[in-house]
């Protein structure tokens, strides 16, 4: 399978579905933002809280992650 040519790419972006799900991905990282601010991932057992908040942490990262991806990136995974 062949990378996205630059254009592509840039069409990509401005498409209305990757714009809507940019949106929902942004939606989701807020509301996770606003739970770990609430307390919501705290337990008094600090192995639970520790393993809850990584959890947490990794899905925002991937949240990021894809509402930050630039061409270059994948330029970078198709070597």
């Amino acid at each position: 399978m062949r990378a996205p040519t630059e254009e592509e790419f840039k069409e990509w972006l401005q498409h209305p579905a990757t714009q809507t799900l940019m949106k929902v991905l942004g939606a989701r990282r807020e509301e996770l933002r606003r739970q770990w601010e609430g307390g919501s991932f705290t337990d008094y057992a600090k192995d639970t809280t520790a393993l809850v908040n990584v959890g947490n942490v990794g899905t925002c990262k991937g949240y990021a992650f894809v509402m930050e991806l630039t061409y270059e990136d994948l330029e970078l995974n198709d070597a």
